[in-house]
């Protein structure tokens, strides 16, 4: 118990960088989420455009 006292501020210090290094991991799941919903939606609409011949097709496949 005496160790415990001693070393708390180093348990509390490794505890919040654990704690930050999880809610961190959670926030980059969330935006690589959505960034992969957002080409899906660009694919959508390169291929309207494409059809509809506003867009040319070198141009679509330039980002690949």
């Amino acid at each position: 118990m005496d160790c415990l006292k001693k070393h708390t501020d180093a348990l509390v210090v490794v505890g919040s960088i654990v704690t930050c290094m999880l809610w961190m991991n959670t926030r980059f799941y969330e935006i690589d989420r959505r960034f992969s919903e957002i080409e899906k939606e660009m694919a959508i609409i390169k291929t309207v455009l494409v059809i509809k011949g506003v867009m040319p097709m070198e141009l679509a496949k330039g980002g690949e």
